[in-house]
């Protein structure tokens, strides 16, 4: 029998079968709702009313981070539905922008610099492309490497298509 401790956030064990424990439930949904609502870790930790487990009463960033990546919570492993598959996936998106890195902005007046600016016109035929990858990369099992062919295909045909504007 499990301890309560390896029980992830939001079950418990029923009749030796895994149940929803329903305020953590709620307190699952509302992490994603948040999260998705554009509120950062830390934030959504500072809010959180209800423990962690019986050690931890206060939440960190940590925690509401491991919630987010636990597919546990949308069915998996035997563990009944939390949330939905399509919040669970926007989460990480989101989670996955927020960690990229972004060149921080420059902090002097910069100075009056002529610069080309690369414009593009989009044909009907770069468009059905950049929908067919689109459609791919949100299907279930992407083929990774015809993904990449139609990326680099597309990209080829945008820089074909760029025309250079002085500014």
């Amino acid at each position: 029998m499990l301890k309560n401790r390896s029980i992830p956030f939001g079950y418990c064990m029923v009749n030796g079968k895994y149940a929803l424990n329903v305020p953590e439930a709620e307190a699952v949904r509302k992490i994603f709702a948040d999260y998705i609502g554009g509120k950062s870790l830390k934030t959504i930790a500072a809010e959180m009313q209800i423990p962690y487990n019986m050690d931890k009463a206060v939440w960190n960033k940590n925690m509401v981070c491991r919630v987010l990546e636990n597919k546990k919570y949308i069915g998996e492993s035997g563990y009944p539905q939390i949330i939905f598959a399509k919040d669970f996936k926007q989460a990480a998106r989101i989670k996955a922008e927020r960690n990229t890195y972004r060149k921080p902005a420059l902090q002097d007046e910069p100075q009056q610099i002529n610069m080309a600016v690369t414009e593009y016109e989009p044909t009907d035929e770069i468009q059905i492309m950049t929908n067919e990858i689109n459609r791919l990369l949100d299907s279930e099992n992407p083929d990774k490497e015809k993904v990449e062919v139609l990326i680099i295909e597309c990209a080829q045909l945008k820089y074909t298509m760029i025309n250079e504007v002085r500014t």
